[in-house]
């Protein structure tokens, strides 16, 4: 059984108390789930929690995005838990699971002893019944799921084998170059006179021992001479053909040809170069089997919930019914 996320005592207790406080008053009712209901302080107070730990995650635009996106789902959401739920009551043994969520909650709030839970319980005004009870409705429903969904996804090596053979443009690694460079600049009516000075520029820069960065930085016109004439690294297509010829086949610390361009002439030295690869298939497999096995786990789970919600009976309240909205393909499906 997996890890409990982390649950204060507190949040527990105060859920405990609202529910107690609302069966003393008429509420609105929002949904019914076979014999169980929704409210719409259930809908409000899982909103404003579903909403304060996106805040605790995103910022920016990001999160603007993920508030309308969990805002959308919510109800459907509430609706699949109570399915779930209903389903864990009629197929597992209650008091098991109770007693296994338990012991991973004291675990987790590092109680001790059962002295010092029952202390924690009268501090929060909630009985151990009353707290068995929460855990069990709030993580029943994710048990549901790895039992019956994600327990039972499976990738073997040979459909590994097979992705990587078919799919080999996710595993090429572009080659990358680090070149530096000294552009001299020449008007068409320069270009004979200008060509003399490049080529002179270039024997100095190509002398044994000397510092091509600080020729560079003396002679170059271009933008980069105030970093040596540093450029990278870059992909194919980041320069212009005549350039990337000489970059992606020129020896790793020698100086090419001058070369004459519509602006004038450009000098290169290969700084550094890594060639094109393919990774190797021990290198992916974890990976591949990672995304083959989230990819089968979203097809399961979407089925899954499909056919539990088509056995349950549900009712929502026309006030509501706008709120209600399934997640499509286009929307990564997670455990409710």
């Amino acid at each position: 059984m997996r890890p409990l996320p982390g649950i204060p005592l507190a949040a527990i207790a105060l859920t405990l108390s609202f529910l107690a406080a609302r069966a003393e008053m008429v509420e609105e009712i929002v949904a019914k789930v076979n014999d169980d209901i929704i409210t719409k302080s259930d809908l409000e107070g899982e909103e404003q929690a579903t909403v304060s730990e996106l805040y605790r995650r995103y910022t920016g635009d990001e999160l603007d995005r993920q508030v309308r996106a969990a805002r959308q789902f919510l109800l459907q959401r509430l609706i699949d838990r109570k399915i779930l739920y209903h389903r864990a009551q009629r197929l597992y043994d209650m008091d098991k699971m109770s007693d296994s969520f338990l012991k991973e909650f004291k675990a987790q709030q590092q109680i001790k002893s059962d002295q010092e839970l029952e202390k924690l319980l009268v501090q929060e005004n909630m009985t151990l019944a009353e707290l068995k009870a929460r855990l069990v409705e709030s993580f029943a429903p994710d048990q549901v799921v790895r039992y019956e969904v994600n327990d039972r996804v499976s990738v073997g090596d040979k459909e590994i084998e097979a992705y990587y053979d078919s799919h080999p443009e996710e595993f090429d690694v572009a080659g990358e170059v680090t070149i530096r460079e000294i552009v001299v600049l020449a008007k068409p009516d320069e270009m004979e006179a200008k060509r003399a000075q490049a080529e002179t520029v270039r024997a100095r820069a190509a002398q044994a021992g000397a510092d091509f960065s600080k020729v560079a930085t003396e002679a170059s016109d271009a933008g980069t001479k105030s970093a040596g004439g540093l450029l990278g690294p870059l992909k194919r297509g980041d320069l212009s053909k005549q350039i990337e010829d000489v970059a992606f086949t020129l020896p790793v610390g020698e100086v090419g040809p001058v070369l004459e361009m519509p602006y004038g002439f450009h000098i290169v030295k290969v700084e550094s170069r890594t060639d094109e690869r393919r990774k190797p298939f021990t290198e992916v497999h974890d990976q591949i089997r990672a995304k083959l096995e989230n990819a089968k786990y979203r097809d399961a789970l979407r089925a899954f919930l499909e056919k539990a919600r088509s056995e349950a009976t549900v009712e929502i309240s026309p006030a509501y019914r706008n709120r209600l909205h399934a997640e499509d393909d286009e929307t990564e499906t997670s455990a409710p």
